[in-house]
C-alpha cells in the first residue's frame, strides 16, 4: 500500500508536538473576557467623573502660548482631570493586557498569533509609560514650564498612536472570545444532523450508475508533514503516524497520497492548454480507450481536465425510468466518435461566448466583476478615510487649522523613534561580534520593533496629513468631472482586464509577419507594452484611490449625517453577506463550461438517443458524480495551492499540489480531506465548489488573483479588477486539529462564506500556509501536465499527453516536470538524446515535392516554412527511476523502475495529409494560444484528430489487454499498421510520402 495511510485522524485526539499552552476552559474564558470589559468601563465612568475639560488639545499643545486659551482659569480643573488620567491609564492597561494574554491562551492558533500577542501587551505597556510620563509633565507644565509641553506632546503623539493600534484590537479579541465560547458546538450539531439526513451519499443516493466501491476506508484528514516556521515554531503542530525515517526525508513526504491509493499498474496525465488541449485529450483517449479502461488514475490538468470531466459527467449521469437508468452509458463508448456527447461538444467548442447575446453577456460578466470590486474597494477607503477625519477632529495628531498640518512635537517623536532604532541598531552589530545569540537576537527585534513604530508615527503624522495636502491642492474638480475622471480609471482598467486575458491570442498574429526582424521586434513590443499597459493602470487605479482617501480624510466628517452612518452599515452588510468567490468569475466560467462538456446520453423509451446537457445549479457532488467506474481509472483534478512566504515553497514558486478526486481532496504538503466528510461539514456556499464542475473549472483557473510562478502585476491586476478565477477551500492542514473529538473552543470555527477580507488577501498577495482557506487555482500554476502528480501515485507505465503548448525547440513544460519530480519525489526521468531530438520541430526529413523532369533546376519549395515545424516523432519513451521500491495492494514488491511515453502535439511528416494541409494554412497549428477559446468547427476537429493520431501511436507501444507491447519502434510504425477509425478517415486517412 502507499504511504500517507497514517498520520489521519477520525475522532480521536491527537498527539500534539507543539509547546503551545493548555487552552482555558469557555467557563473562564468568558469570566475573563468580562472582568476586561468591566475594568476598562469602570475606568472609563471614574474619568467620566471628573471635570469635563479639553485635556486631549492640552496634550497635543506644544507650548504656552497654545495651551493658555485653553486652560484659562480653570487649571485646578485640569489637574484634577489629569488626575483622574491616572486610573483611567491603569484601566485600559489592565483590561487590554488581560485582552491580549486572554486571547493567547484561548484563540490565538495560528503561528503568528504569540508574537502579535506579545508585541500587542508591549505596545500597551508602552502606551501606559508614555500616559504617565505625558501627564506628569502635563502637571509639571502647570506650573509654569513651557518646555514641559513640547515634550509631553511628544509623548501623547506615541501614545495615541499605541492606543489607537492596541485597543481595537483588544475590544475586538474579547468579541471573538465570547462569541467562539457561546457558538462553540454548533458546527458539530449541524454535522451530525447532516448525516444524520444523508445516511447512504451525500446527495441522498440520487445519482445512477456503477461504482468500483462504497467510498474511501480511510481517515478523514491525514495532515501534512510538519515544517518550521514563523518563529521556529512547528506546523502543523499535531503528530502524525508513520513519519519518514530515512535521511530523503523530503521525498518520502512528498510522495504521500491519501490512503487506498495503490502503486503500480497504468497511469494517465493529460495537460492543461484550453481547449487545445481538450480537443488533444479527447482525440487521444478515444484512440486509447481499450487501454485506458485497464489504467488505474486518469490525472487531469486545465484543459485537460474539461475532457475527463465530461467524461465523468457522462458515466455519472443520473435519472431513471421504469426502473432503467435512461442516461447511463458505459465506459467503452462513451465520448467516443459519433456519440451525441461529442457531438454537442463540438457544438459548443465556443463555450466563452458564441453569437451576440453570449458576447455581450461574457463582457457583462467581466464588468459586473470589476464594478463590484472596484465598488467595494472604494466604499472601504471612503469608511477608513471618514474613521480618519473624526480621528484627526478628536485627537488633532495634525494642525486641522494649516495643511499640511505637521506638529513640531510629533515630528521630533518619529525622529527620537528612528534615533532609538539606531542606537539598538548599533548594539545589535556590537553583540554579533560579542557572539551573544540571545542578546543579538533580542536587540534585534527591539531595533526592528522601533524601525516599524517611527514608520506608523510618520504615516500618521506625516504622511496622511501631507495626502490630504495633496488632495486639496491637486483635486479641485466638481462633481460631473469627478464622475467622468472615475469613469475614466474604470474603463481603462476594463479594456487592460480584457486585453490582458487574450494576450496569447494576440500574440498568436506573429505568425503573420514573414521577416524574422519584424518578428522579434512585435515580440519585444508586445512583451514589453503589456507589462508597461499593466503597470500604467495599477498607478492610476492606486492614485485613484489614494485620492480618494485624501478626500474622505479632508471632508469625511461635514458629510451629511446619513452618509456618515449608511456608508459604514452597508459596507458591513456587503462585507459580511457577499461571497468574494461567486462575485469574481468563477460562476460564469463554470457555467460556461457546464454548457459545453457536462452532458449526458439519454435515450427516449422509442430508442432515440440525444445529448443533455448538465444545468447550472444541478448538484454534482464531487465524491458522487466522481467516483471511479468499471473499467474507468479514478480520475484526479490538478489544481494548485497558493501559499505566500518560503515557509512552505521556494522563491519563485507560490503553489503546491492541491488535488481533487472523489475520495479525498488536498496534496501533501497542505494535507489531505475526506471528499465526502468535508461535503457535509462544510456550508451550502463552499459546498457549490466541491462538486465536478467546479473541480473542472478550479483546475483550469488560468487567470487569477495568484498564479504560481506568473508576473504579479498581472496578479495584481486580476484581484482589483475582480477579473479572477478559482476559488477558497478550506485548508486540510487545519481540520484535524478542528474535527477532533474534544476539540479546542478557541480554535476558529470553519468560514460559511469567503467575505471581503479574502478580496483583500487577493490584492495584498498574502496566502499563509495555517489559513483556515487555500486559494485554489489553475494546476498549471504548480506543473502543466499532471505528470508529477501521477508519479507521486507511484505508477509503472505513465502515458503523457502533452498539448500544453510552445513552439520553441523544446518542450518547456516536460523539461519542468521532469526537474519538478526530481526535487519533490526523487523521481529520475531519463529519456534518451535519440529520443527527445524527435520532438524538437525541424528534426524530420524536409517534404520535398520531387520536380516533373529531372533535368529541370528545382522549384522553390513551397513546403519549406512546414519542414522547419515537423518533428520526427511525436510519441517517445523514458524511463522512470523511483528512489523507493513500489509495492502494490497485496504488498508485493514492483521494484524501484518504470517506463514513460510522452505523446507530444506536434506536426509529423507521416500525418495525415489532412492535418498537412491544415497546419500549412494555419501557421499557428498546433500551438494555438491558450488564451483563445474560440474554436470552430474546423479548429476542433483538427486538433481532436491530432489528439487521435498521437493516440494511435501511443497504442502500438501498449497492449490493449494484457502481455508484452505490440511490435514497434517506439511509435514509428506506419500509418498502415492499424485500420483506422471509419468516423476520422476524414482527417486522419491518407499520409504524405
Amino acid at each position: 500500500m502507499r504511504q500517507g495511510t497514517d498520520g489521519g485522524t477520525r475522532g480521536l485526539p491527537a498527539a500534539r508536538a507543539d509547546t503551545r499552552p493548555v487552552p482555558l476552559s469557555r467557563l473562564v474564558g468568558c469570566i475573563l473576557a468580562v472582568v476586561s470589559l468591566a475594568v476598562f468601563g469602570a475606568g472609563l465612568w471614574i474619568r467620566h467623573r471628573a471635570p469635563a475639560v479639553d485635556d486631549v488639545g492640552l496634550q497635543l499643545a506644544g507650548d504656552a502660548r497654545a495651551a493658555h486659551p485653553l486652560v484659562g482659569d480653570r487649571t485646578a480643573d485640569f489637574r484634577t482631570a489629569l488626575t483622574a488620567d491616572f486610573v483611567l491609564i491603569g484601566a485600559y492597561t489592565v483590561s487590554t493586557v488581560l485582552a491580549f494574554w486572554l486571547s493567547g491562551r484561548t484563540i490565538a492558533v495560528r503561528m503568528r498569533h504569540s508574537s502579535l500577542i506579545m508585541y500587542g501587551i508591549g505596545a500597551v505597556v508602552a502606551a501606559c509609560v508614555c500616559a504617565v510620563t505625558e501627564k506628569l509633565l502635563l502637571l509639571h507644565a502647570l506650573r509654569g514650564a513651557d518646555w514641559a509641553f513640547a515634550w509631553a506632546a511628544g509623548f501623547a503623539t506615541v501614545k495615541w498612536l499605541l492606543l489607537v493600534v492596541t485597543v481595537p484590537v483588544a475590544a475586538v479579541l474579547v468579541a471573538v472570545v465570547l462569541k467562539r465560547a457561546a457558538f462553540y458546538g454548533c458546527a458539530r450539531r449541524r454535522y451530525a444532523r447532516e448525516r444524520a439526513r444523508h445516511r447512504t451519499c451525500v446527495c441522498g443516493g440520487r445519482h445512477g450508475g456503477d461504482t468500483t466501491d462504497s467510498g474511501p476506508d480511510g481517515a478523514d484528514v491525514v495532515a501534512p508533514w510538519p515544517v518550521m516556521a514563523w518563529g521556529r515554531r512547528r506546523w502543523p503542530g499535531t503528530a502524525r503516524g508513520a513519519p519518514p525515517r530515512s535521511r530523503a526525508a523530503r521525498w518520502e513526504n512528498g510522495s504521500r497520497v491519501p490512503p487506498g491509493r495503490e502503486q503500480g499498474g497504468l497511469g494517465f496525465c493529460v495537460s492543461g492548454g484550453g481547449i487545445r488541449s481538450a480537443c488533444v485529450t479527447l482525440g487521444a483517449l478515444q484512440a486509447l480507450r481499450p487501454q485506458l479502461r485497464r489504467a488505474r488514475y486518469l490525472v487531469s490538468v486545465s484543459g485537460g481536465g474539461y475532457t475527463t470531466g465530461a467524461l465523468q459527467l457522462a458515466l455519472a449521469g443520473t435519472g431513471r425510468s421504469r426502473g432503467e437508468d435512461r442516461y447511463r452509458a458505459g465506459s467503452g463508448d462513451v465520448f467516443m466518435p459519433g456519440t451525441p456527447e461529442e457531438d454537442h461538444t463540438r457544438r459548443h467548442s465556443k463555450y466563452v461566448a458564441e453569437g451576440a447575446g453570449q458576447w455581450l453577456a461574457a463582457i457583462g460578466a467581466v464588468l459586473r466583476g470589476l464594478l463590484a470590486s472596484l465598488g467595494l474597494l472604494t466604499a472601504t477607503l471612503l469608511v477608513l478615510g471618514l474613521a480618519l477625519s473624526w480621528g484627526y477632529h478628536l485627537v488633532p495628531l495634525a494642525d486641522p487649522n494649516r495643511l499640511p498640518g505637521f506638529r513640531g512635537p510629533a515630528l521630533w517623536a518619529v525622529l527620537a523613534l528612528l534615533c532609538c532604532a539606531a542606537v539598538f541598531w548599533f548594539l545589535w552589530l556590537v553583540s554579533l561580534c560579542l557572539a551573544r545569540q540571545f542578546l543579538s537576537s533580542v536587540l534585534k527585534k527591539t531595533f526592528l520593533t522601533f524601525v516599524v513604530a517611527a514608520l506608523l508615527l510618520a504615516v500618521v503624522v506625516v504622511v496622511l496629513p501631507a495626502l490630504e495636502w495633496a488632495t486639496v491642492r491637486l483635486w479641485t474638480l466638481h462633481a460631473p468631472a469627478t464622475a467622468l475622471s472615475g469613469g475614466v480609471v474604470g474603463l481603462l482598467t476594463y479594456v487592460t482586464v480584457l486585453a490582458g486575458t487574450t494576450w496569447r491570442r494576440i500574440e498568436s498574429t506573429e505568425h503573420a509577419v514573414e521577416s524574422a526582424r519584424r518578428t522579434r521586434l512585435v515580440r519585444t513590443l508586445s512583451v514589453v507594452g503589456k507589462y508597461l499597459l499593466v503597470w500604467a493602470v495599477l498607478v492610476v487605479v492606486a492614485a485613484a484611490s489614494l485620492l480618494i482617501l485624501g478626500g474622505a480624510i479632508h471632508v469625511g466628517r461635514t458629510w451629511p449625517a446619513a452618509v456618515q452612518i449608511g456608508l459604514p452599515v452597508v459596507l458591513c452588510a456587503v462585507a459580511l453577506s457577499l461571497d468574494q468567490t461567486w462575485t469574481s468569475l468563477h460562476p460564469f466560467y463554470r457555467a460556461r463550461l457546464t454548457t459545453a462538456f457536462a452532458v449526458r446520453r439519454k435515450t427516449d423509451p422509442d430508442g432515440e438517443q440525444l445529448a443533455v446537457p448538465y444545468e447550472f445549479d444541478e448538484p454534482t457532488p464531487l465524491s458522487c458524480y466522481g467516483r471511479r467506474h468499471p473499467g474507468f481509472p479514478q480520475v484526479v483534478f490538478a489544481a494548485a495551492a497558493n501559499l505566500s512566504g518560503a515557509d512552505r515553497t521556494p522563491p519563485g514558486r507560490h503553489a503546491v499540489s492541491f488535488t481533487l478526486s472523489y475520495d479525498y481532496v488536498g496534496g501533501p504538503d497542505v494535507g489531505y480531506v475526506r471528499t465526502d466528510v468535508l461535503w457535509n461539514r462544510i456550508r451550502p456556499v463552499i459546498r457549490k465548489d466541491l462538486t465536478v464542475e467546479s473541480a473542472v473549472a478550479v483546475s483550469g483557473a488560468a487567470f487569477a488573483s495568484a498564479m504560481g510562478r506568473q508576473a504579479r502585476a498581472f496578479q495584481t491586476l486580476f484581484a482589483i479588477s475582480n477579473a479572477r478565477l478559482g476559488t477558497w477551500l478550506p485548508n486540510p492542514g487545519v481540520l484535524g486539529a478542528l474535527w477532533e473529538e474534544g476539540a479546542d473552543w478557541g480554535l476558529p470555527p470553519m468560514p460559511g462564506i469567503r467575505r471581503l477580507p479574502y478580496l483583500l488577501r487577493e490584492v495584498s498577495g498574502r496566502y499563509p500556509l495555517d489559513d483556515r482557506m487555500l486559494l485554489v487555482t489553475d494546476g498549471g500554476h504548480y506543473e502543466n501536465l499532471g505528470l508529477v502528480e501521477l508519479l507521486r501515485h507511484g505508477v509503472t507505465t505513465a502515458v503523457c499527453v502533452d498539448a500544453s503548448g510552445g513552439s520553441g525547440a523544446f518542450a518547456p513544460a516536460l523539461g519542468e516536470a521532469i526537474a519538478l519530480a526530481r526535487e519533490e519525489l526523487g523521481v529520475e526521468i531519463r529519456i534518451a538524446r535519440e529520443d527527445w531530438q524527435k520532438l524538437v520541430p525541424g528534426s524530420a526529413s524536409p517534404l520535398t515535392p520531387q520536380p516533373n523532369q529531372p533535368t529541370q533546376p528545382p522549384a522553390p519549395n513551397p513546403l519549406a516554412a512546414l519542414d522547419l515545424r515537423l518533428s520526427a516523432d511525436s510519441v517517445v519513451e523514458g524511463e522512470i527511476v523511483y528512489p523507493r521500491a513500489l509495492v502494490d495492494e497485496r504488498g508485493r514488491t514492483l521494484g524501484t523502475r518504470g517506463r514513460l511515453i510522452v505523446a507530444r502535439a506536434t506536426l509529423t511528416a507521416d500525418m495525415p495529409y489532412t492535418l498537412l494541409a491544415y497546419a500549412q494554412a494555419n501557421r499557428a497549428f498546433p500551438h494555438d494560444g491558450t488564451s483563445d477559446q474560440w474554436f470552430d468547427s474546423r479548429r476542433f476537429d483538427a486538433y481532436q484528430a491530432l489528439g487521435h493520431w498521437i493516440g494511435e501511436r501511443v497504442a502500438k507501444l501498449l497492449p490493449a489487454e494484457g502481455g508484452a507491447p505490440r511490435n514497434g519502434s517506439r511509435g514509428a510504425a506506419g500509418p498502415g499498421a492499424e485500420q483506422q477509425d471509419p468516423v476520422h478517415h476524414g482527417w486522419t486517412g491518407g499520409t504524405l510520402s
